[in-house]
């Protein structure tokens, strides 16, 4: 079906029923693939009110209209579900080679609803679909998990998604790792599938994907590949991976330290891109890729693909933490128990701020490397005060104070970037659909690393939302970030995969219309305007070095801001999309009957 295996699987773990059902072209020609279709499936007869956790939850896994085939970095996996630690909607993806493996079994796409008996894995093949028992893997980190399966098995070949002691204890952030070294799941994706005694997912497919013109696409894709190959003569993603970004964050005074009190690190030079360079043993690309921003590198014990800079940042000079060796341990640690290294990290740094400030004593600093290390198994296993630091950093200032030393939106922890010292990330933090995110909007490439003022609201509320609406079509035709591919190019490539017409105002349009059902989802779910919001510390608190330095980020900008923000996008002041918008959009009546409900 021109790049579509025209087929989603359905699995119902509480009655052990599994189908196959055809994949509707009209959800594609609306929602293309990976983010987008997930959404789409997801919000088929389920209610946005539903308990994260419970059975009637749904985890629903996407792959790419284009992924499989020749289109470079095209090839990305997506789950969606409800997070169990924001309320949102949430979808994470993921690189690497599963994506391509699930489509080669001949799906588009895996839609999980119910919960075991036991608990169970599932092995999906392009022959079979079967739920195994799990017995043999209840506790296991992922990393053994990934080995057993493959040993169980017989086949070195095979992809698997698992969940650690976290996911199996419901840790609301816990994460998911694929392929051992490649994590997915903010919001806590591996907790729903804990929740539903589900330990993991077992991939091998060996099918073919076709796509609608092989030779046009091979020219084509030969051509844009050429003509926007990346090296490490122009780009530092390919040379150091995302660790370099620990030095333009220092230089431009927004490298999140000491839980976002500060924003440049006295030891950012032991954690910064050259640091984990020199002890780099390999690099890793996904599939078609031809960047391979992935590094391998061992420091003593500890060993790690990466680290991704949101983990050094969480890990490192968010902690007070300037040790390369142990800043790998953290990540690995996280990685191996099912842990989201941002939130893991967030919500250490929040406890080590009410420790130093007398607010609340949790027993750790800034600083003190092994009780972190200590921290993080306790917090997977919910062991003491781990249990406590398992809810995250939201729920703990609701209970305990310091409320504006939780660095979160909607309950998930921030990422590695400081918006006091390029203002637009503050808007892309707060609508985010899955709450606190750089992977919805990323205008600090236009403002601190750029040509734009970064203190500055003129125009940014347009800047943002142009930006999420061209990211979100990005990513639900599963191209990487990293690949600085227009509008234009990513139709193109699109109609000679796939078929149709799909010129740079539609590509932008599909991206406008998924960003709005996720935003739909949220609003029926309880959400509008007062949870877009960032911490106080924002606000109330001022950078002391670099170019933020002394610069007021007040609330009543950033209000007035968010007030263009909405009126750009069609929204009512409380940041509702309105029936008009999303009839111009094209959603499906249906939801929009839901939705007027809701309001």
């Amino acid at each position: 079906m021109n790049s579509l295996m025209g087929k989603y699987l359905k699995i119902n773990l509480s009655s052990s029923v599994i189908a196959d059902e055809k994949t509707p072209v009209e959800w594609v020609e609306l929602y293309t693939g990976q983010k987008g279709l997930g959404s789409r499936i997801l919000m088929e007869n389920f209610d946005p009110a539903t308990d994260p956790l419970s059975p009637e939850n749904k985890v629903v896994i996407t792959t790419s209209v284009m992924g499989g085939t020749i289109v470079s970095c095209s090839s990305k996996l997506a789950m969606t579900t409800k997070s169990p630690l924001s309320g949102t909607i949430s979808d994470g993806s993921v690189g690497g080679h599963t994506g391509a493996e699930l489509k080669y079994t001949g799906y588009d796409a895996v839609e999980i609803i119910g919960k075991a008996e036991k608990l169970s894995y599932l092995y999906i093949t392009d022959k079979k679909v079967e739920i195994r028992d799990a017995a043999f893997l209840k506790g296991l980190g992922t990393f053994a998990v990934d080995a057993k399966l493959k040993e169980e098995i017989g086949d070195d070949e095979l992809k698997v998604l698992a969940i650690g002691p976290a996911g199996e204890n419901l840790v609301p952030y816990a994460c998911i790792s694929s392929e051992k070294y490649r994590q997915l799941g903010r919001g806590g994706i591996a907790a729903v599938m804990g929740s539903k005694n589900l330990k993991a997912i077992a991939i091998r497919g060996k099918l073919g994907v076709s796509v609608k013109d092989i030779e046009g696409l091979m020219k084509y894709s030969k051509e844009v590949t050429t003509r926007d190959e990346v090296t490490s003569d122009d780009n530092e993603i390919y040379d150091l991976g995302t660790s370099c970004l620990v030095d333009y964050s220092q230089e431009s005074g927004l490298l999140p330290t000491r839980n976002f009190q500060e924003g440049r690190f006295e030891d950012a030079e032991k954690i910064n891109g050259q640091s984990f360079k020199d002890v780099r043993k390999n690099k890793k690309g996904c599939f078609s890729c031809g960047i391979a921003c992935g590094n391998y590198v061992v420091d003593g014990a500890a060993s790690v693909e990466g680290p991704e800079y949101e983990s050094i940042v969480l890990g490192g000079s968010s902690l007070g933490i300037g040790n390369r060796e142990k800043v790998i341990e953290f990540n690995s640690i996280c990685d191996d128990l099912g842990l989201d290294t941002i939130s893991a990290g967030g919500t250490i740094a929040y406890m080590m701020e009410m420790t130093e400030k007398g607010l609340h004593d949790f027993g750790i600093k800034f600083g003190e490397i092994d009780a972190v290390i200590d921290m993080l198994t306790k917090i997977a296993n919910r062991d003491g005060i781990g249990d406590e630091a398992a809810l995250g950093s939201k729920a703990l200032s609701g209970k305990y104070g310091g409320e504006d030393y939780a660095i979160q939106v909607k309950g998930l922890e921030l990422p590695g970037y400081d918006p006091r010292g390029s203002w637009s990330m503050g808007i892309a933090y707060v609508t985010a659909p899955r709450g606190g995110c750089h992977m919805s909007a990323y205008p600090i490439a236009e403002e601190a690393w750029g040509e734009l003022d970064p203190f500055s609201f003129e125009g940014k509320g347009k800047l943002v939302a142009d930006m999420q609406n061209s990211q979100f079509c990005k990513f639900s035709m599963g191209v990487c970030d990293f690949w600085p591919i227009n509008d234009e190019t990513l139709g193109r490539l699109f109609e000679l995969s796939y078929g149709g017409a799909w010129p740079a105002d539609k590509i932008y349009k599909t991206g406008e219309r998924i960003f709005n059902l996720q935003r739909m989802f949220n609003i029926m779910a309880g959400f509008d305007r007062k949870e877009d919001k960032l911490p106080g510390r924002f606000h109330k608190e001022l950078l002391k070095a670099g170019p933020p330095k002394d610069i007021a980020y007040t609330k009543e900008a950033f209000d007035k801001a968010m007030d263009e923000y909405y009126s750009y996008r069609g929204w009512d002041e409380l940041g509702r999309p309105t029936i008009e918008k999303l009839e111009e959009l094209g959603i499906e009546k249906k939801f929009i009957e839901a939705y007027k409900k809701a309001l």
